[in-house]
C-alpha cells in the first residue's frame, strides 16, 4: 500500500447526519474539490445508529418480545440493516470511484466527535463488553462487508472510530482483546482480501485496558490519532515547537515498533483557529507529512474534510471544538492546510522511488512500571536532537539488535524480565553500549554492571543539579541512591558531591548510568528541548553519531538516512520557525546524485530537503599504487 494521504470525511451539508440528510450532489462537490487538491484517500463512517436501526419490542412489565427495524412489527432482514442506507453508501462509493479516491471504512462508528450514535437496541449496554452489543456488531459487519466487499475503491476496513471511547465498562484488557478478535474475525470471515486497521487511539504499551499488543494479534495496521490538543504531554509547548511537531512521528513510531505492525497517522489536526492559526496549522501539517513519511509511517490523514460551523445537529450543537477543523471552509475554499497537502501530494507523484526504511542508530527499551508514552516520547525527541534515529522495544518482547540501548527512567521492582536482562547484558558484554537512567528502581547485580556500589538510599523528593558537557542539568528525583565507584569512571557529580553520570567497561561494551530520571523530568518541563537538555546524550553517545555516509553541519536539523544498494536517500527536516542553512558532508565514495526536494543549502521553517546519494568506487591512480 502506497503512502496514504487524505482526510476523514463527513459530507459538508450534514456532518455526522450525512446518511440521514443524504445529498449526492453535495457529496460529489466535496469529493471533486478534495480530489483536485491532492486528497487521494478518505476515511468514511457508516453511522451505526442509521445503518442498523435495530429496536427492541417489549411486552408487559418490560419483557423483550423481539428485535425489529425502525418500528416495524416484524422484519425479514437478518442483519437488521437499513437497505436505503446501504444504497446511499453505494452511491457514495460510486462518487469516490469517479474521482479515484481510495476509501477506508470505519465500520463500528458509534462514537463520533464527542457524541454517541448507537441503535436503541444497545442503549444502556457497554458496546465493547456487552454480548447483546457484540451480537448486533457482528451482524452489522457481516451484512455490510458482504454487500461492499467487491467495491474496488475500498482499500481497507477499520474496526470503527475510536471504539475505546464508546465503551466504558470494560474491566480489563482481556475483554477489549476479545472484542478486537470478535470484530476482526467477523470482517475476515466476510472479506479475507483487505487489510484491517485498528481505528483506535490512546493505546498502552502495558498496564491499560487497551493494549497495542492486543490489537496486533488480530489486525494488520495500527493507527494513531496524534492531536497535540488531546494527547498527554504535548500541550505544554506551542503547536510549532520541536516537542509538538515530533509528537505524531514519535507516537506512530512507538506503536509500530512495539506492535511490530505498520502504523497510519489516521487522524491528525490542530483543533481549530482558537488553538492554532490556519497558517500555523499548515506548517504543522507540512513538517508532519515529511517527518511521518521519512520515519516509516503508512500515511497521514487530516481531521477532517470540511468546516462544520453551519450545522446545528448534535454533536456540533454542543461541541465548539469540532466545528472549524476542515481542509475546506464552508464555502468550499481550500484552507492553507489543504494547499500544503496538495503540494505534498503532487510532489509524491513525481517520485521515481520508494523510500527505503531509515537506518536505526539506537533502541529505546521501555521497561515495566513506568509511564511508557511520556518517557518514550521524551527519549525519542532527545535522541532526534543529537542525530540518533531511535526505535522502540518493550522489556517483555524481543530485543532488536543494536549497538546502543537506552533504558530511560527505569522505575519499580520488576523493570525487566531476567531472561531479557541476561540477553541485554550479553549484548553489552559483546560490544554494545547501554545507558540507564534511574527513577525509583531496583536493578539486580547493579554493581557488576555499572561499577557502582550502593552505600545507602532514601526516598525524599529533591532537586539536584550537575554540570556536564558545559551545560547545567537540573533534575528532580524521589529516590536518592548514594553510590561509590568501584570501577566506574565518574563523568559528572551532582551538587551534593555524589556521582551523577558514570561510565563503566563491561566486557567489550560500556554502561552509562545517570542517577536521576532525566527523561521523565522533561515531561512536565516547558521548552525542555531548548535548554541544552541533550548535552548528556550528545556527549555519551558520540561514538554512535555520524554513522551515515552523509550528514549536515547544523545540529538544529534532524536527518534520517535511508540506505539502498547503490547509496541511499537522506531526509533533512527543519522543525523550527527560522530558516536553517547547512552544508553537506559526504564520506569518500559517495556523491549527491539528485536533490528531490529543497535547495540543498538551506531549509525554510517547518520544511524539508530530500537528497539521493550514490555510492561509487574512488578512482585509483598510479600515485595510489
Amino acid at each position: 500500500m502506497n503512502f496514504i494521504l487524505g482526510c476523514n470525511y463527513w459530507a459538508s451539508n450534514a456532518g455526522a447526519d450525512m446518511w440521514r440528510d443524504f445529498d449526492p450532489s453535495a457529496i460529489e462537490k466535496d469529493i471533486k474539490i478534495l480530489s483536485g487538491n491532492g486528497v487521494k484517500h478518505i476515511r468514511a463512517f457508516p453511522n451505526w445508529r442509521d445503518f442498523q436501526p435495530v429496536e427492541p419490542l417489549f411486552t408487559g412489565v418490560g419483557n423483550l418480545a423481539r428485535y425489529t427495524v425502525k418500528g416495524k412489527v416484524m422484519t425479514d432482514n437478518p442483519y437488521y440493516l437499513d437497505s436505503e442506507m446501504l444504497d446511499r453508501f453505494s452511491l457514495f462509493l460510486d462518487i469516490c470511484d469517479k474521482y479515484n479516491i481510495g476509501v477506508i471504512v470505519g465500520l463500528i462508528t458509534g462514537w463520533m466527535s464527542g457524541g454517541l450514535f448507537i441503535p436503541s437496541a444497545v442503549y444502556g449496554e457497554d458496546v465493547i463488553a456487552s454480548p447483546i452489543a457484540q451480537y448486533f456488531e457482528q451482524l452489522f459487519i457481516k451484512g455490510f462487508v458482504e454487500r461492499f466487499r467487491d467495491r474496488q475503491c475500498i482499500i481497507a476496513w477499520d474496526l470503527g472510530n475510536e471504539c475505546n471511547c464508546a465503551g466504558n465498562k470494560v474491566k480489563n484488557h482481556f475483554e477489549t482483546a476479545n472484542w478486537v478478535a470478535l470484530i476482526s474475525n467477523a470482517i475476515r470471515a466476510s472479506d479475507p482480501t483487505r487489510q484491517i486497521l485498528s481505528g483506535m487511539h490512546s493505546l498502552s504499551v502495558d498496564g491499560g485496558k487497551w493494549l497495542i499488543s492486543d490489537q496486533t494479534l488480530f489486525i494488520d495496521m495500527l493507527t494513531t490519532h496524534p492531536y497535540p490538543f488531546w494527547c498527554k504531554f504535548t500541550r505544554i509547548d506551542e503547536n510549532l515547537s520541536l516537542r509538538t511537531t515530533l509528537h505524531p512521528t514519535a507516537q506512530t513510531r512507538l506503536y509500530s515498533d512495539i506492535g511490530n505492525r505498520p502504523c497510519l497517522a489516521e487522524e491528525i489536526g490542530t483543533m481549530g483557529p482558537m488553538i492554532c492559526s490556519d497558517e500555523n496549522s499548515a506548517s504543522f501539517l507540512r513538517i508532519n507529512m515529511f517527518s511521518l513519511w521519512a520515519n516509516g509511517a503508512s500515511g497521514v490523514m487530516w481531521w477532517c474534510g470540511h468546516d462544520q460551523t453551519q450545522l446545528d445537529a448534535f454533536p456540533y450543537s454542543d461541541q465548539m471544538v469540532e466545528r472549524e477543523l476542515g481542509l475546506l471552509d464552508n464555502d468550499h475554499n481550500p484552507k492553507p492546510v489543504l494547499k500544503q497537502m496538495k503540494a505534498f501530494s503532487e510532489w509524491l507523484d513525481t517520485l521515481d522511488f520508494e523510500l527505503p526504511e531509515a537506518q536505526s542508530d539506537a533502541v529505546c527499551v521501555l521497561t515495566r512500571n513506568q509511564e511508557h508514552w511520556g518517557v518514550g516520547y521524551m527519549t525519542y525527541v532527545l535522541a532526534k536532537t543529537v542525530g540518533l534515529n531511535c526505535r522502540f522495544a518493550y522489556a517483555d518482547n524481543a530485543l532488536p539488535e543494536s549497538s546502543l540501548y537506552i533504558m530511560p527512567s527505569i522505575n519499580g521492582m520488576l523493570v525487566i524480565p531476567k531472561s531479557r536482562y541476561e540477553e541485554l547484558k550479553k549484548r553489552v558484554y559483546n560490544g554494545a553500549d547501554l545507558y540507564i537512567s534511574i527513577d525509583n528502581a531496583v536493578l539486580s547485580e547493579f554493581e557488576t554492571l555499572s561499577g557502582l556500589r550502593v552505600s545507602d538510599s532514601y526516598e525524599f523528593s529533591e532537586t539536584i543539579t550537575s554540570d556536564f558537557a558545559g551545560v547545567k542539568l537540573e533534575c528532580n528525583r524521589t529516590r536518592n541512591i548514594v553510590t561509590v565507584p568501584t570501577g566506574a569512571k565518574v563523568l559528572a557529580y551532582d551538587n551534593k558531591g555524589r556521582p551523577f553520570i558514570t561510565e563503566n567497561s563491561y566486557g567489550q561494551g560500556r554502561v552509562f548510568v545517570a542517577n536521576a530520571p532525566i527523561e521523565s523530568n522533561l515531561i512536565g518541563k516547558r521548552n525542555a528541548f531548548d535548554l541544552g537538555t541533550s548535552a548528556d546524550y550528545s556527549t555519551l553517545f558520540e561514538k554512535h553519531l555520524g554513522n551515515a555516509p552523509i550528514s549536515v553541519n547544523n545540529s538544529d536539523l534532524i536527518t534520517t538516512y535511508h540506505p539502498s544498494s547503490d547509496g541511499g536517500f537522506v531526509v533533512i527536516l527543519n522543525h523550527y520557525a527560522d530558516e536553517k542553512s547547512f552544508s553537506l558532508q559526504l564520506d569518500e565514495g559517495y556523491s549527491v546524485e539528485k536533490i528531490y526536494y529543497g535547495s540543498g543549502e538551506s531549509i525554510a521553517p517547518f520544511d524539508a530537503c530530500v537528497i539521493k546519494v550514490t555510492k561509487f568506487d574512488p578512482i585509483v591512480t598510479n600515485a595510489d599504487l
